[in-house]
């Protein structure tokens, strides 16, 4: 950041102190030569390329960062400056906050259903409030309704660079991404297992000594280093990768990372194959029991038809029997059989002759009608047989119907489970590709993490006292650093407070103070707002099994904004 003449011998010696500082600083700032000759005094500023010209495709993760002073956008990748243009914020009372957002969403015809349907080309929202990045007229001074207006060509090339989840910084003082490393800043697992093993094996072993040795005149009780004799062989790489491995383990290399999501999804996958082969084998069970039940409980309706009569028939042979043994036992106690029942015995052996004894009528008739009713009890019983297997089959058929039902029901909600499954295992997959974003709110004593948009967790986190304000600052990894087991940082300090500036103080000596200091101060307010939380182990460990490049850290002194940080956002942190 370059400073103005007039600020010329207006620091405070304290200040000149701290600028003076920038050497030791420097440290921070990875590859940046400090440039004598620059007018920061601080840091060497990469060469800015062309207004609007882009020189090639990102080979990295995007960082916007829009001006309201400068008017100005600039777009940076790893490597530096990609492209910039000029801008128009909005206009007095119309002001476009500044702070930490991201592209939330991105439409080539848009309109704002704000302010009468005004035309939108190439938005790139960044609140869901209205705020967004979109073309249209450009005057050179600060016009917009609160949007950051872009040249159409410009916005136009914009818009095929990002992507949703881009980071946008809005700040008034114009900032640049600082190449920037501490052992604060998270790490992402190793790469595979031979660099997970080396870096176990960084330091020498140590073992106890047993001074009783013969030849161990050593009275020192202290270990002694060795010589590592076991080395990272591919046999042993071998050993390690076939090794059981237990699905609900966490893992230790980004190579096990991507594997374990791997896993997850073919068993999604097989799953889904078995439920839908069981659904499919449980529909053509359920088709033939109801076949077969249906033939049964026709079957069933015939016997249960038929059997009625030959019930009906033994009904009524034996109470003819009844009658005639009670016509029998009347005669024989001396008592008088009804005559009707008498009648109709005589009338029933018509070989009898009238005078003979009816004692003789009423034995023959009894017996008669006695083989009448075994006869209709037989025909019965093999009725009633025949009846029951029918009835015990139409039962069988009817459970095993009910049974496929049940199976059926069962296949169906097996279907539906292992489909969930495959959506969240394909849902994590798509994650997995995605960076994090973790913010840590100083003020309130909470980390956030989101991935994609969607929350994953919140935790309180333990936070030393701060004696002054820290800003706001958002640390990137780019990409992969030198050793693959580390990340290139960037630092975009969105807002930095003075020097052992209160939380009660304004902001009037800002912009004179912080451009007399200009990297100097941000690094050493990034460093300050790092050195003021810890992270739980278990969450540290979260973070570094889901880190990837694109990946951001946001510490601030300020909470965070619900109204702005809903579902379907990253984070919005803002700083005016």
């Amino acid at each position: 950041m370059r400073r103005s003449n007039k600020f010329k011998g207006r620091v405070s010696p304290a200040l000149r102190s701290i600028a003076t500082s920038a050497l030791v600083l420097s440290m921070f700032v990875g590859p940046s030569a400090v440039d004598a000759k620059s007018r920061s005094g601080v840091l060497k500023s990469l060469k800015a390329p062309v207004e609007g010209a882009t020189n090639a495709a990102p080979t990295s993760p995007l960082l916007l960062v829009v001006s309201i002073n400068q008017q100005k956008i600039r777009v940076y990748d790893a490597n530096g400056e990609i492209t910039s243009s000029r801008v128009s914020t909005g206009r007095p009372g119309f002001d476009t906050p500044t702070g930490v957002f991201s592209i939330l969403e991105k439409n080539v015809y848009h309109t704002s259903n704000i302010y009468s349907g005004a035309s939108m080309p190439y938005q790139e929202r960044i609140t869901w409030s209205g705020v967004a990045l979109h073309a249209g007229v450009v005057p050179g001074f600060r016009a917009s309704h609160g949007c950051v207006r872009l040249p159409f060509a410009f916005s136009k090339k914009l818009y095929g660079l990002t992507k949703i989840g881009s980071r946008v910084v809005v700040t008034t003082e114009e900032v640049e991404p600082i190449a920037f490393d501490s052992p604060k800043l998270f790490k992402p697992l190793p790469a595979d297992e031979v660099s997970a093993l080396k870096s176990n094996q960084s330091k020498p072993a140590l073992i106890a000594v047993n001074s009783n040795l013969a030849d161990d005149r050593s009275t020192s009780d202290a270990p002694q280093e060795l010589p590592l004799f076991i080395g990272v062989s591919p046999a042993l790489v071998r050993a390690v990768a076939d090794m059981p491995r237990d699905p609900q383990r966490r893992p230790t290399t980004r190579a096990e990372a991507d594997q374990i999501i791997q896993e997850k999804l073919d068993r999604a996958r097989a799953s889904l194959k078995t439920a839908q082969a069981t659904l499919t084998a449980a529909q053509e069970k359920v088709a033939v029991t109801a076949k077969d039940f249906d033939s049964t409980n026709q079957r069933y309706e015939v016997a249960r038809r038929s059997v009625a009569p030959i019930r009906e028939a033994l009904a009524a042979a034996e109470a003819r029997q009844l009658d005639a043994m009670k016509a029998f036992e009347a005669y024989m106690s001396g008592g008088a059989p009804k005559p009707q029942l008498v009648a109709d015995l005589r009338s029933s052996d018509s070989d009898t002759d009238s005078a003979q004894d009816r004692e003789s009528v009423l034995e023959n008739a009894l017996l008669d009608l006695t083989i009448e009713a075994d006869r209709a009890r037989a025909q019965a019983a093999q009725t009633e047989m025949s009846f029951a297997e029918v009835q015990a089959a139409y039962s069988a058929a009817q459970t095993a119907r009910d049974r496929a039902a049940e199976a059926l029901r069962d296949a169906q909600t097996d279907l539906s489970s292992a489909q969930a499954s495959l959506t969240d295992a394909n849902k994590e997959m798509r994650l997995r590709s995605k960076p994090i974003s973790v913010l840590v709110s100083l003020r309130a004593q909470r980390l956030y993490i989101r991935q994609g948009f969607d929350p994953l967790l919140e935790a309180p986190i333990e936070v030393a006292p701060l004696p002054h304000k820290v800003g706001t600052h958002v640390f990137t990894a780019m990409r992969y650093g030198s050793d693959p087991n580390t990340f290139d940082w960037r630092l975009v300090s969105a807002q930095t407070p003075l020097p052992g500036q209160s939380f009660d103080e304004g902001k009037k000596k800002r912009a004179r103070t912080a451009l007399a200091l200009g990297r100097a101060l941000n690094v050493q307010m990034a460093t300050e707002a790092l050195n003021a939380f810890t992270i739980p182990d278990d969450i540290l460990q979260t973070i570094t099994e889901l880190a990837r490049p694109g990946s951001s850290l946001i510490v601030s002194d300020r909470e965070l904004p619900l109204n702005e940080n809903g579902g379907g956002t990253e984070f919005v942190v803002l700083t005016r």
